[in-house]
This record gives structure tokens, C-alpha cells and sequence, in this order.
């Protein structure tokens, strides 16, 4: 008898808490208690321990910032090759059961068991089966939480609840309940997108899941569409495999031919806009890019440009552009350069801006109201005093609009 449960999809996340400080920490067992923060070859931050975030310090900043916030850092460059060879390991690990294994970056992965496992109790043995299996490649240091469910979002939401060594496992009717009580910095929005569901007291998946679809589309586009699905348990999206992806490449012209670099930027980042713009609406980003140029003398060079998490906001796209196309030998005027998208993933939970403000910061009435002002016009006012002394009191002081104080 065929029955609703054998059209199921079941999908298994496996998830390692900070997996570049932890593969950091194998090495180096003596920094594990100590606030840490790798580097990458932008100099920025891209790993921060948990000692280290709570003295402040955030991924993307400088490491002269990184060293303001808390003196007592240890700043480390990133080691990509040892990280490299472990999430290789961890991969591998995943994929003995020689089912679709979909890797979305440091220590995240899926697993389809479509056709395996459609109930807990099916899956709660080949959890526990892949923990141990896990543990004995990793080490304990390394160890994953799972999550299991039968969609990505919800999965993954389950693996990131659970403690490390630990499982979650949400059968469908208890989706909407497990849902309804987690953070809504679950959702890969961008800061400012959670920024605002925090000022309309907006703090869990339920709350935003009950917000009016229309008002989420209008004020957050695209991805605020997508996330809300989400965060109702509605996410088909499949485990797409181990199987590359192939993207067509994109020639950029450079007409005329230049040897500066400003007009070879603006051109490259014109025509990456529109893979940025169906990114963002898909929360999505680029992990790798390959990069191919052409000069005026017939000379032809190449490089490859490596993410540490996948992105997709244009400041940190041209910022990374930027030192890679400086970086490269010029033998005369560039003609071309030709992109090819090599990987893509979803872009990491509370994706940071380029340049990140400090935790500590406390945001004033300006600029909470600014960016809500700039969209719907003058909408918040305060008291300005402007005769103390007069006789009548609706005269001594003024209503102003608040951005007009900045």
C-alpha cells in the first residue's frame, strides 16, 4: 500500500559548531581556552571563538579593530590548507553511506535519505551510526550536531539546536512547533533586514511566520519571501549532491583596451549584478570564481578567487576583486577578463557587512530612524526646546523630524 509517508523527502544536517577554530585548536591544543580569531589573506577576520565574541570582537573586521576590542586576543592566520584537509575527511566521512551528500561550506553539510529513512525512528541508528564514524575520523574537538527533518531549513535549524554530540530529529507534525520558538537570526537575511525585525519586536520564526506575506515582500523582497516560507517549515529546495554544478562563463569587454584598474572594476562588477541580484533573492552566494584575462599584446593569465564563506554583497565582492586583479601581473592593456562561477553556497546565518560595528556600539534615535525615514519620508519626530523661558508652554519647545538632527 502506497501512503502519504512514502512521498516523504528526508534530510539529515550535520553541522560542526566554528569549524575553522576548532580545526585551529587541533593543532594548537594550548589556544583553546584563549580568545582566538584567524585571519584570512585580506587580513580580516573570518573565525572568532567564542571567548573572543564576547569580548567583542566580530568576523570581517581589521585586526587592528579585532585587538581594540579585546587586548588580550590571539590573532592567528588561517591555516586553509589544514582546514581544507579536514573538511576533505569530513566530507568523505559523510559520503561512505554512497548517498547525495550536499557540502554548503566549513563543517555544514546535508544528507538525502529520501528512500533510507522517513521516521525518527528509522533515523536515530544511522545518526548515531555516522556520530561515532564522525568522531573517530575528527576527534572529539570536531564532533557534529545533527539534524533531521524533511527539509533543508528546518534540518538545519535542528542541527544548529542541538548540542554538539547531540541530535534533533522533527518529525512533520512537529514542525511548526519546533519553529515557532527559535531565533529569527536563524535566517540568512542581511544585518539590516534582522536589524529591523528586532525594531518591530519581531525575535522568533513564528512571529515572522505569521506576519502578513504581502507586507514581508514589499519590505524585504525576494529573500524576505523565501525566508518566511522557511520559517513556516515550507522549504523544497533537494540535496543536490556531490555532482559540480557547471555555470557558463561571462566575458567582460574592456573597450577601450586599460591598463587602470578602476574602469576594469566598474565593468567586471556591472556584469556580476545580476548574479548577485538572483543570489540575494535566493540567499545564496558565490564561493569560488575563476578569473581569466586577456591583454592587448596577446598575453593570457588566469586566478582563482576563494571565499571563505560564500558572498553575496557587492562591497565585499569589490573588495575582493580589488586585491586580486592588484595583485596580478599586467604585461599591457587588459582587452578582457572572463568569469566563470565555480561553486556557489547559502550564505552564512547573520552574514556580516565589510565593515562591522562594534557590538558594543549603542545605535542612536538617528540612526534607528534614518534608514526608515529615507523609505517613508519624515515619520519620526522629537522635541527640540527652543524657548525655555516663554510664557506659554506650547512655545518653548518644537517638533523636529530626527533626521534632520544628524
Amino acid at each position: 500500500m502506497h501512503s502519504k509517508m512514502d512521498d516523504a523527502i528526508g534530510i539529515l544536517c550535520c553541522y560542526v559548531p566554528n569549524f575553522l577554530i576548532a580545526s585551529a585548536c587541533c593543532d594548537q591544543p594550548g589556544w583553546t581556552e584563549r580568545p582566538l580569531a584567524l585571519l584570512g589573506a585580506d587580513e580580516r577576520v573570518v573565525a572568532v571563538s567564542a571567548a573572543a565574541r564576547r569580548s567583542g570582537v566580530q568576523i570581517a573586521v581589521r585586526a587592528q579593530a579585532a585587538r581594540l576590542a579585546c587586548p588580550d586576543l590571539h590573532l592567528q592566520p588561517l591555516n586553509i590548507q589544514a582546514s581544507q584537509a579536514r573538511q576533505t575527511a569530513y566530507l568523505a566521512a559523510l559520503g561512505e553511506w554512497e548517498l547525495p551528500v550536499e557540502s554548503q561550506g566549513w563543517g555544514l553539510a546535508y544528507i538525502d535519505l529520501n528512500g533510507i529513512a522517513h521516521s525518527t525512528a528509522a533515523v536515530q541508528p544511522l545518526a548515531t551510526d555516522l556520530g561515532r564514524r564522525l568522531r573517530r575520523t575528527l576527534g572529539a574537538a570536531l564532533q557534529p550536531a545533527l539534524g533531521w527533518d524533511s527539509s533543508k531549513f528546518t534540518a538545519r535549524a535542528a542541527a544548529m539546536w542541538a548540542a554538539p554530540g547531540r541530535m534533533k530529529l522533527v518529525e512533520q507534525a512537529d514542525v511548526a512547533r519546533f519553529l515557532a520558538g527559535q531565533p529569527i537570526s536563524l535566517l540568512p537575511l542581511s544585518p539590516p533586514h534582522l536589524q529591523q525585525l528586532q525594531w518591530l519586536g519581531i525575535h522568533t520564526l513564528g512571529q515572522f511566520a505569521q506576519l502578513p506575506a504581502t507586507a514581508v515582500w514589499q519590505r524585504f523582497g525576494a529573500a524576505g519571501k523565501l525566508a518566511q516560507q522557511w520559517a513556516r517549515g515550507k522549504d523544497n529546495r533537494p540535496v543536490c549532491g556531490a555532482a559540480a554544478t557547471t555555470y557558463p562563463p561571462v566575458t567582460v569587454d574592456i573597450d577601450p583596451p586599460t591598463a587602470s584598474l578602476q574602469p576594469v572594476m566598474a565593468n567586471l562588477l556591472a556584469s556580476l549584478q545580476p548574479l548577485l541580484r538572483t543570489q540575494q533573492g535566493r540567499m545564496e552566494g558565490i564561493r569560488r570564481l575563476h578569473l581569466a584575462y586577456c591583454f592587448a599584446n596577446g598575453a593570457e593569465s588566469g586566478s582563482v578567487l576563494d571565499f571563505v564563506y560564500p558572498v553575496n554583497q557587492p562591497a565585499r565582492i569589490e573588495a575582493a576583486l580589488m586585491q586580486q586583479l592588484g595583485a596580478q601581473p599586467w604585461p599591457g592593456a587588459l582587452t578582457s577578463v572572463r568569469w566563470t562561477l565555480l561553486a556557489t553556497g547559502e550564505v552564512v546565518v547573520a552574514q556580516l557587512s565589510l565593515f562591522a560595528a562594534p557590538a558594543s556600539r549603542v545605535a542612536s534615535l538617528g540612526d534607528l530612524a534614518r534608514p526608515l525615514a529615507e523609505r517613508y519620508g519624515a515619520v519620526f519626530f522629537q522635541a527640540q526646546q527652543s524657548n525655555a523661558s516663554h510664557p506659554l508652554p506650547e512655545r518653548r519647545s518644537r517638533f523636529v523630524d530626527v533626521p534632520s538632527l544628524a
